[in-house]
């Protein structure tokens, strides 16, 4: 059986953005990020998720997330998802638009402790927390966010 492909964005702190061509299987986006992956939805772009590592708070400043409150740190994948068969390829459209976003939100001059800028103000969803067809509105201390939860394949 041939290996699906998907085009997401690889982000590594104080590092480019850049569209790679990656393994659809969770291992290798365990690999990118160093670790056990969560995941959150991205903001304002449906269809669209941050993938980074557990332990945040030991690891560099990569991006900020203003509409969050947070700072994302390590290696992220930004990619697609759709709630029935999982990461997708982002769009061309969708890929132009995130390398703006992270452009513009860059970290690489955060002068301070990691741990005091991570907010805990949305859900990361593990990969062995994924829920089924559930819509819910999680409210942070900084928005109402809708999130969908999948289902672990």
């Amino acid at each position: 059986m041939k290996q699906e492909k998907i085009y997401a964005i690889v982000k590594q702190p104080g590092g480019e953005a850049v569209i790679k061509l990656l393994d659809r299987e969770p291992k290798t986006f365990n690999a990118l990020v160093e670790g056990k992956k969560e995941i959150i939805p991205f903001p304002g772009m449906a269809g669209v998720c941050v993938i980074f590592g557990e332990g945040a708070d030991k690891r560099k400043p990569n991006f900020y997330l203003p509409e969050y409150g947070d700072l994302m740190t390590g290696t992220v994948v930004i990619g697609g998802i759709d709630f029935e068969r999982g990461f997708q390829s982002l769009t061309e459209e969708q890929a132009g638009l995130l390398e703006e976003y992270l452009n513009r939100n860059d970290a690489k001059d955060f002068k301070g402790n990691v741990g005091e800028k991570i907010a805990a103000g949305y859900l990361a969803l593990s990969e062995e927390n994924y829920l089924f067809g559930l819509l819910s509105e999680v409210k942070t201390k900084y928005k109402a966010v809708k999130i969908k939860w999948l289902t672990k394949r």
